[in-house]
Formats: structure tokens, C-alpha cells, sequence
């Protein structure tokens, strides 16, 4: 410390540690006069015990003449909290045995760990004694060919940190950053005649402690200790810019989850990974034009998280195509604001003032924002509460951390991109008048709408409107991407690996959870390009999507004039897309690459991952060749119909003309067997009827006839069925049926001849006898 600060207490150190000699004083320590007096206490040369102080390690180096190189590493220690007596109420220390915390500002080096050199005093006035902050080694320099040239010296940079001021009882957190400028010689060259076994030579090596400038006393960042630090050296990978990222840490009222980046410039600002403000950050492929800075601030605008502020929530939209269905390269998508200022602030009044609060409001609130309040009362109203409500409750949904039932590519790949499902509405039985009650909170959300109702009675409020549209927000929804970032933590550490940023562990500061986890900063976008594509007025319909980066995989969306066709979905470069099952017409295709980190497409250029062609359906030759089928099948089918319904029929005519023939054979017969049962007399009746008998037949037969009772008309009829059954007989002969006709005929008149036979003896005998008589 400074020996001629007259503030200083003149006597030093414990009964103790008092000496005379160094040899008084035990191992390496050195009997010096701290005081104002010339009384001595053993000191150790290196700095005292504590805590939370920061570590830096720097790499120097020499070119000798014979063009070897001679390195040497030193380590700085600065800072920290330590524990001190302090005479305040006599010459000797008082106050509790264990002393009392205190934030030093002193600042140590060493070359081989062993040997320590206090090149800044503690308690000076300008830097502040700290603890909980962060310090750096930076080395400007730039690529001239493919040698990498240093330009200026080394600088020590020290960010943040919490001070403490043992007098007023109180607790500081800064944001401030201060550097120091360092030689980068070795203290000790053995080719330059060195021998001191301390690697510190001269102190034309050493810091000087008037080295010490600040920054900037109020970084953009906000103040904060305990938190992470790591410098991006410069390399071929990122363009030769060397940067320094801050992330986490904590403050009096919260943790910190941010990262924040600097590229060393002094008039440069600090930038933030997700922040609504110009500040953003840089992509590595872009150059900084205006209209990518404007695509890469609305690129981190649309990563949001649930505890993200209203002022956050946007619509996103798609550049929209001009008349020749073209726009310009690579243009960035277009933003909406869905609140305004005065919007936010009437938000804020009733206590919502994030995504999830606004998710999670009761009845009250939301009726509230809708300009519904107790009788007396004037509430401002936001017109579109209930719309914003549900993105709140759709993102929620979808960026909620919860375990997976299945596999994450099994759960996310087979659905639309960002889309959620809508919940159903459940049955509201209360405030319906009657005997039901008032709605209180719990029973309704305030913007759900129930069937069949345009009023709901309230507790405390009354009748209050119930919308009647029920919002549908699938499509902001699929534009707003979740934020992937760690918790909010402290204490975790970072380094610098292959290239990459990384962050192991840490803890929240109610020092109940502990942190094992590992991150990684990924700030460059993807780039989809389409590899293949079809001719426009062809029916070519298949994609094929290739990535700047490897492991990404692709959303797509096709549009049809101002409609979706479909809404964002996924594919992976394999699998490809094909559309061969839209209509003909003119058609958009915009397909976007997503990288594992979540980085998504900035902008948007015609014929690399956007494409307008005009597609024409093709000739459904297999429906055309099933069609010829089916017609050839059913025209076959009905001619063997038609044959098969023509013999029928033929066979049922048959049928039928047969049932007749026996029918009217059967007839026959019985008139034969009939007449056979007649006295032969009777008999010739036929003859006489058909002109073959005598005139003594005849006279004796109409004799006979009227002996027997015998009737004319009955005689008519009779000779009526017996000529018409010869005369059909006679027609069957004629028509070729002659055998067919003897097979059925035949026997019939052979049975019927012989019982006339019989008849006609037994008549004749009965006859005779009569006539006898």
C-alpha cells in the first residue's frame, strides 16, 4: 500500500507478527516498516489470503538474433475479498476475532508461481478494490499474408465486480472496465545475460501502476459480479476479429442469463445476442449493409422466452413478392409491432408485464385490459388483449420445458413448425343468470368465447361482453422461435475452445441449485439453397434442399398468391419435398435451414431459397389406363350379361311352352279317357261331327244321344277341344318338334287307347244289355 496515505493507521499488524530482522520472521517472509513508524511486521512477499479475486495468464515471447524464440509465461492476480482487522478504537486492531470482509485493489504478477512482485499498491484512489470480477489478457493484432503481426502491447482488461465499503456497510456492483498496459518481453532472457532465478530482471518488465486507465466507467451491460469472461483471439475462422464476451453473473435482485460481446474499439459498444435495441449480433457471412443489419436484428427479435417482455412480441412476416413474383437479394422478412407504448404501460398497471404473465393472467386482469373494471373505476382498454393473450398462451405452449415421452426428432419432425394445439374449449356454467352463479376467477379467462352467450355475469363486475372469435395465432406463432440459452446463473466458468465459446456450470444465487451442465455460443446463421427444382410449366415437382452448415434440417412453405398452401413444415435433405399433389398454377416456394443450434434464415433471395414456378399437373396415364380397363371390363362383363340374360330368357320361354304342352297333353288325355267310357254309339258322335259317319250312324248316334240325355252344347265344346288339339298337334309337326312331341305324345295315347279298349268293351256289354231289354 501506499506508505505516505496520511489516512492510514501508524501501527500495523498484530503483537505477533511485530519483528525486528527478517531472520525473525518465518520461511520466506520479510520484516518490513507498513507504518508510520518505525516499528516492523513480518510480511510474506505475495498476496494475502482471500476470495473471488480474478486470474489472468500471459504469454510473452522474444525472437532472439539467431532467430530462436525464447517464452515465458507470467500470471497476474488481482483483487478479491480478503479478511482485516482495523484499529479502529486504539493504536491495535479490535472488533471480532475473525475480522471483517473487505474488497482489495491490488494486483500481483509471478513467472513462476513462487516468486510474486506487487506491481500496483492496494487502496489506491483511482481503481476501486473489487471482488467477483473478471480479467483478461488481450493482444491486438492483425494478418498481413499469413503471418499474424502484433500491433501495440498486450493490455490487462478487468470487468465488473462487487466493492464493498466496510464504513457505510454496503454493497456495490459495477460495470465498469479498466485495462492495463503490458510489456510483452520476458522479464528475463538467459541470452541477454540473465541468471535471476525470479524471472524479474528489471523493472522495465513490470506494469507501471500509473498504467491504469478506465474505459468506461457505465458498460452497456448491466452491473453485475460473479460473472463469466472470455476473449476471442483473432483467427482466420472469424475474420481476424478479436472480441470479449460477457455472460451471467448476478446482482442485489436477480441473475443474469445474457451474453454480451465487444471487438475491443473503445468508441465500440457492447452488443447484446437478444436485445430489441440496434445492438445485435454480427454475423460472420454478412456484410454490414443497412438492410442486413435490419434482417439481422429481426432475426434475434424473433428468439423470444416465456419470461421475454411484451415490448418483445412482433409479427413476422415474409417479403412480400413484387409484380414479376421476384424481390430483391436477400431480403430481410418484414416486422410488425403488436403493442404500442401506451399499450405497454396499461399493461404494466395491472402487473403484466412479460409473455408469461400475460399467459398466466387471471379474470380480473384480463377483463381489466379490456376495459371492464369495478363500477367507479376507469380502466384503459387494449383493444387486441385477448388476440395477444392467445400468442402468449400458443408460445408458452410451445417453448414450456417438459420431458419427452418420446425421442426429440420423433416428437419435433413429424409435425408443422411451430405450431401448437389449440386447446378445447370447456363448458362455462356459470354467469348464465338463474340459478346459476357469477363467474369468478378460475371459472373464465376472459377472452374464451361460450356458445350460444353474448353476456356473462361477473362477480363484482356485472354483465361483461363475451367475445365471439376465437383467435386463431397459428401463423405468428410459427415465426416466433424459442430462445435457447442457459438459465440464469453465476459462478459458472467459460474458455475459449476449438473456436467456440463455452460456458461449464455454475449456480443460482440462492445457492440451492447447482448447474452441471455445458454450452456452447453458435452466432452464425444457416444458409438453405435449393439444389434441385423443377421446370416452371412442367410437371416437375420434386425439391431437393442442400446447407451451409452441416446437421441442419429444413422448414418449407409453399404460397398461392397471398395464401398459404401450407404452412411451415418440416423436411431434412434426404427426404426432399414433393408437391406433385397441387393443382395447376402459379406457385412460391421459400424454404429456410435450421441449424442444431436453432439459427435459422435471415433473408430471403429469389432462386436460392426462394422459387416461383408455374406447375402443370401431369397426365394421369395410370388413371387413364385403370379407366380403359374398367370400361373394356365392364363392356365384357355386359355382353356375357347379355348372353347369359338372352338364354335365360330363351330357357324360361321353353320352360314355360313345355309346362303347356303337358299341361294341355294332360287335357288331352283325360278327354280321351273320357269319350273312351261312352257307349260306342256315343262315341261316333265324333264321326258324325267330323263328317265320317253314315247317315245310320248318324241317325242312330242322335238316337242314342237323346236316349241318354245327351246335350247339344255339350257336344259343341266338345268337338271344339278335339279339333283344336289336333290342330295344334298339327302345327307341332310342322315346326320340326315331331320326335320331341312322339316322346311325350306316345305314351299318353298309347295308355289312352288302351283304356278305351277297355272302356269300350265294358260299354258294349252294358249296351247290349240294354238293348235287349
Amino acid at each position: 500500500r501506499d506508505l505516505s496515505e496520511p489516512s492510514l493507521p501508524k501501527i500495523v499488524g498484530t503483537l505477533g507478527s511485530k519483528c525486528y530482522r527478517t531472520s525473525d520472521c518465518y520461511g520466506i517472509s520479510e520484516c518490513r516498516g507498513l507504518g508510520n513508524t518505525h516499528e516492523k511486521v513480518c510480511v510474506c512477499p505475495m498476496f494475502s489470503p482471500r476470495e473471488h479475486h480474478s486470474v489472468a495468464v500471459q504469454h510473452r515471447f522474444k525472437i532472439n538474433d539467431d532467430s530462436s524464440v525464447f517464452a515465458e509465461d507470467v500470471i497476474y492476480v488481482v483483487g478479491g475479498f480478503i479478511n482485516v482487522k482495523h484499529a479502529f478504537c486504539s493504536n491495535r486492531s479490535c472488533g471480532p476475532s475473525d475480522g471483517y470482509r473487505l474488497a482489495i485493489d491490488d494486483a500481483w504478477m509471478s513467472s513462476d508461481g513462487r516468486n510474486w512482485f506487487q506491481f500496483k499498491p492496494a487502496f489506491s484512489l483511482l481503481f476501486v478494490g473489487r471482488g467477483g470480477h473478471t480479467s483478461l489478457i488481450v493482444r491486438p493484432s492483425y494478418q498481413l499474408g499469413n503471418v499474424s503481426k502484433i500491433d501495440g502491447s498486450d493490455r490487462l482488461l478487468i470487468l465488473g465486480g462487487e466493492a464493498l465499503n466496510p464504513y457505510e456497510l454496503n454493497t456495490t456492483y459495477l460495470n465498469d472496465v479498466w485495462e492495463v498496459a503490458l510489456p510483452t518481453e520476458p522479464c528475463c532472457v538467459p541470452s541477454d545475460g540473465c541468471t535471476d532465478e525470479s524471472r524479474i530482471h528489471n523493472e522495465s518488465c513490470l506494469p507501471s501502476a500509473t498504467d491504469w486507465e478506465v474505459i468506461t466507467h457505465n458498460s452497456e451491460w448491466p452491473a453485475r459480479a460473479f460473472h463469466t469472461s472470455v476473449y476471442e483471439p483473432s483467427s482466420s475462422s472469424n475474420q481476424f476479429l478479436h472480441r470479449i464476451y460477457l455472460m451471467g453473473g448476478k446482482n442485489a435482485t436477480r441473475d443474469f442469463s445474457d451474453v454480451w460481446t465487444w471487438n475491443l474499439a473503445n468508441d465500440a459498444k457492447w452488443q447484446c445476442d437478444f436485445c430489441s435495441d440496434d445492438a445485435g449480433i454480427e454475423e460472420k457471412h454478412l456484410a454490414p449493409t443497412s438492410d442486413q443489419k435490419v434482417a439481422k436484428r429481426s432475426a434475434t427479435d424473433a428468439y423470444l422466452c416465456i419470461d421475454s417482455p411484451l415490448s418483445s412480441m412482433k409479427k413476422f412476416g415474409l417479403p412480400s413478392l413484387d409484380k414479376d413474383t421476384k424481390f430483391l437479394n436477400y431480403t430481410p422478412r418484414s416486422t410488425t409491432l403488436l403493442l404500442n407504448d401506451t399499450d405497454i404501460a396499461t399493461a404494466a398497471d395491472v402487473g403484466v408485464t412479460t409473455i408469461k404473465e400475460l399467459a398466466s393472467a387471471d379474470l380480473y386482469r384480463i377483463l381489466k385490459l379490456r376495459g371492464f373494471d369495478y363500477p367507479g373505476i376507469i380502466a384503459r382498454e387494449i383493444r387486441n388483449v385477448c388476440y395477444l393473450r392467445a400468442i402468449s398462451l400458443a408460445f408458452v405452449k410451445k417453448c414450456s420445458i417438459k420431458e419427452l415421452q418420446d425421442s426429440f426428432f420423433h416428437q419435433f419432425f413429424f409435425r408443422e413448425a411451430g405450431h401448437s394445439a389449440n386447446d378445447e374449449t370447456s363448458a362455462i356454467s356459470c354467469g348464465r343468470g338463474g340459478n346459476s352463479n357469477p363467474c369468478d376467477a378460475g371459472d373464465w379467462d376472459g377472452c374464451t368465447p361460450i356458445p350460444g352467450l353474448a353476456e356473462v355475469d361477473v362477480h363484482g363486475l356485472g354483465n361483461v361482453a363475451v367475445p365471439q372469435i376465437k383467435h386463431n395465432v397459428s401463423s405468428v406463432v410459427e415465426e416466433l422461435f424459442c430462445r435457447r440459452i442457459p438459465r440464469s446463473r453465476c459462478y459458472s466458468a467459460s474458455a475459449f475452445l476449438d473456436n467456440r465459446v463455452v460456458t461449464v456450470g455454475g449456480k443460482s444465487s440462492n445457492s440451492t441449485t447447482l448447474y452441471r451442465d455445458v454450452w456452447t455460443r453458435d452466432e452464425t446463421f444457416p444458409r438453405a439453397f435449393i439444389s434441385l427444382k423443377p421446370k416452371s410449366r412442367t410437371s416437375q415437382s420434386k425439391f431437393v434442399f442442400d446447407s451451409s452448415e452441416a446437421g441442419a434440417y429444413f422448414e418449407y412453405k409453399i404460397i398461392k398468391g397471398n395464401d398459404d398452401i401450407i404452412p411451415w413444415s418440416v423436411t431434412t435433405k434426404s427426404m426432399g419435398v414433393d408437391v406433385s399433389w397441387i393443382g395447376r398454377g402459379w406457385y412460391t416456394l421459400f424454404v429456410r435451414s435450421v441449424d442444431p443450434s436453432g439459427n435459422r434464415d435471415v433473408l430471403f433471395s429469389n432462386e436460392v431459397n426462394v422459387f416461383s414456378w408455374y406447375y402443370v399437373p401431369p397426365i394421369p396415364w395410370g388413371v387413364l389406363s385403370g379407366c380403359a380397363l374398367a370400361t373394356l371390363a365392364l363392356v365384357v362383363g355386359g355382353y356375357f350379361e347379355y348372353r347369359r340374360r338372352k338364354r335365360r330368357a330363351v330357357m324360361e320361354r321353353f320352360a314355360l311352352r313345355r309346362m303347356r304342352r303337358k299341361f294341355k297333353l294332360k287335357s288331352n288325355g283325360a278327354e280321351l279317357t273320357y269319350q273312351s267310357s261312352l257307349p260306342r254309339d256315343v262315341q261316333n258322335i265324333d264321326k258324325v261331327v267330323g263328317g265320317h259317319s253314315t247317315p245310320h250312324e248318324s241317325r242312330r248316334s242322335s238316337s242314342l244321344r237323346n236316349y241318354i240325355g245327351y246335350d247339344e252344347s255339350q257336344r259343341k265344346h266338345e268337338s271344339h277341344l278335339i279339333s283344336k288339339v289336333d290342330h295344334r298337334s298339327n302345327d307341332n309337326y310342322r315346326s320340326g318338334n315331331v320326335r320331341r312331341r312322339r316322346k311325350q305324345i306316345v305314351p299318353v295315347e298309347v295308355e289312352a287307347k288302351r283304356r278305351r279298349n277297355r272302356n269300350t268293351d265294358r260299354n258294349r256289354s252294358t249296351i247290349q244289355m240294354n238293348h235287349d231289354e
